[in-house]
């Protein structure tokens, strides 16, 4: 590489977490800290516990998972041009929840006034303000409901109604599907807008192939069959292959790596969205449909061009798996049929990110796991099951990107139905093994509030021995008969589940 200023991932990843951080003993809201509670009955200058230091950081880290979902949500509708819907809530949850919730105090606003409660949320965990830990928690199990209804329905209703609904079909990914014989588009981020359109752009260009990153990738690889390339930790290593001619970004999980590394080679970087600029990168601001379709066609004549720079030294990689991809309906269908004739002993989605720190083997834990329960798997988690050939839609199911684990809520809500339970009481798990961003915490907030048990993999803010844990354990069971817990280790986990009770 000409640019010495590169250091890849693994370089990157020698810095070690900061080991009171993981366990959420650190706060730095207020100028008087960082404040770091090394022993047990420490507290930071202002007097807060650990127990409140905890809290106020979970809150923040759901908020801002929430704050990505609706804003996902927020730029499809100003893109679409179209209103924001009325008592959204209120028709898409099950009575008894909007029942329990409002007991709770737990319904957001309505309308965009759902961004109030993020702002509020904020504004508690500042120095001075919220320091009762439970009603902390109790905020977020609230921001998660907004971020599973207001973020990732809403999104996934708008893209489905706009792009149309994916369809179950095969589909190749891996690193492989990078075409050396053609002009190579990569299309990164969460948001399909200009992502979309480049495809349909491309279609008019034989000799251009456009691959799938992240997010993005994922909701274009369930919908259209565009292959996909790679998930958020392999987003370098499409770069590196020296094929690719134009990246274009939209937003979330993009790596300011890329910008030296694309140096290294003659790949241009473009920002689409406003929120996303990068030091440095051309940004082409998409806002409507029709800047998207004249962005869309700079940059694919801008990679025919660029095509002539490419090197003749290439990182090629070969590896290329066929998967079984998209979402159908009838999956609940499907999924009840098993459990009414005891075939399965309940269904585990399994999402979020692709976290580098967490090196244990999930996914052949997951694998034993198959012989008893249909695996759903969204998002980079998706990618991690295809790389290895499980993807086969019969006991693992992609269900399509990040927003899209509102699909998982609502096959869990239909077959709860079906089996006469509420969702608290029904064969359901939600698993995240290696989360990375804020989203993933969020999404696990939305399932504990429908009443599902949710299991993170990574230290995060789960405390152990804490009254925050037991708060996640014991006090979200008590109201919603869901736990929030915490294994990292995946033979636990395994022989957890062999006997699990779900109730």
């Amino acid at each position: 590489m000409k640019n010495n200023k590169f250091r890849g991932l693994k370089e990157r990843l020698a810095m070690q977490p900061c080991p009171i951080g993981c366990e959420s003993k650190c706060c730095k809201n207020c100028l008087m800290g960082p404040c770091r509670l090394m022993n047990k009955n420490d507290v930071g200058v202002c007097g807060a516990n650990a127990d409140v230091i905890s809290a106020r950081n979970i809150v923040r880290t759901v908020a801002a998972g929430a704050a990505a979902h609706t804003g996902h949500a927020e730029h499809m509708i100003d893109f679409l041009k179209t209103k924001f819907p009325d008592r959204y809530i209120e028709r898409k949850a099950p009575k008894y929840l909007l029942k329990l919730w409002g007991q709770l105090g737990l319904m957001p606003r309505i309308k965009h006034e759902h961004f109030r409660d993020i702002s509020e949320a904020l504004h508690a965990t500042t120095m001075g303000v919220n320091a009762d830990y439970q009603d902390l928690l109790k905020m977020a199990v609230k921001l998660g409901i907004i971020d599973g209804y207001l973020g990732l329905y809403l999104a996934t209703e708008l893209e489905d109604k706009t792009y149309g609904k994916p369809k179950v079909r095969k589909g190749i990914l891996d690193l492989g599907v990078i075409d050396e014989k053609k002009t190579n588009i990569a299309v990164h981020g969460h948001e399909p807008m200009l992502a979309e359109e480049i495809v349909k752009e491309a279609k008019k260009h034989k000799n251009v192939n456009v691959i799938g990153v992240c997010c993005t990738g994922a909701s274009l690889l369930a919908r259209h069959g565009v292959p996909l390339a790679a998930n958020v930790i392999l987003q370098e290593d499409v770069i590196a292959t020296g094929l690719i001619e134009v990246m274009a970004i939209d937003s979330q999980c993009v790596m300011p790596s890329l910008v030296v590394l694309s140096e290294c080679y003659h790949t241009h970087l473009i920002t689409t969205n406003s929120l996303s600029k990068i030091s440095g990168v051309v940004h082409m601001p998409v806002t409507d449909r029709k800047s998207a379709q004249l962005v869309a066609e700079k940059i694919i004549q801008m990679a025919i061009k660029n095509r002539d720079k490419r090197k003749k030294a290439l990182n090629v990689d070969d590896r290329k798996v066929n998967a079984v991809i998209g979402f159908d309906e009838r999956i609940a269908d499907k999924l009840y049929e098993q459990l009414r004739r005891k075939e399965i002993k309940g269904t585990i989605a399994v999402i979020g990110c692709r976290n580098p720190r967490v090196t244990e083997d999930w996914i052949s834990m997951y694998k034993k796991l198959s012989k008893d329960y249909a695996i759903l798997t969204t998002g980079c988690m998706a990618f991690e099951f295809g790389r290895v050939g499980l993807l086969d839609g019969k006991r693992f199911f992609h269900v399509g990107s990040c927003v899209n684990n509102s699909r998982v809520a609502e096959i869990f809500r239909i077959v709860a139905k079906r089996l006469e339970k509420k969702m608290g009481d029904a064969p359901f798990l939600v698993s995240a093994p290696s989360p990375l961003a804020e989203k993933c915490v969020a999404i696990g907030f939305f399932f504990a509030a429908l009443g599902v048990d949710v299991h993170f993999g990574y230290p995060m803010m789960i405390k152990s021995n804490s009254d925050v844990e037991h708060f996640l354990q014991n006090v979200l069971k008590k109201h919603f008969h869901s736990r929030i817990f915490l294994e990292e280790n995946p033979e636990r986990l395994y022989r957890a589940l062999r006997n699990y009770k779900f109730d």
